[in-house]
């Protein structure tokens, strides 16, 4: 299932942070589903940080998504748009905090919500 893949793409996510000059960073997250009916593949994602852009990708399917961070409140929280590859919107919501933490993944035209936590 495509719908799938673009989640899974979008766990890179995982921390991004709105700040001033926000710093550069890199890891590793892992997504889970909830509820549990929606399921995603466990594989790793990279998140990538540079300036206030943060692309996620998945390391097994070669598949990525970018986001704009520009909009996150000063404390690094807040919700964020993108569009996958077919145009379909998805969103990606911060709570307060900054660099690598879990971040939440829904896309329009689905109920699911997907949490990528940095992988330890």
């Amino acid at each position: 299932m495509r719908l799938g893949l673009f989640l899974t793409t979008l766990i890179g996510l995982a921390g991004a942070a709105h700040i001033a000059s926000a710093a550069d960073a890199s890891w590793l997250a892992v997504p889970e589903s909830t509820p549990g009916y929606c399921a995603m593949s466990s594989a790793s994602w990279q998140v990538d940080i540079k300036g206030h852009t943060l692309t996620f990708t998945n390391r097994s399917k070669n598949y990525s998504l970018t986001v704009d961070l520009k909009s996150l409140q000063p404390d690094g929280s807040g919700k964020v748009v993108g569009k996958d590859d077919k145009n379909r919107e998805f969103y990606v919501t911060f709570d307060p905090g900054s660099g690598a933490r879990p971040f939440y993944l829904t896309g329009s035209d689905h109920p699911c919500r997907y949490v990528f936590t940095p992988k330890t």
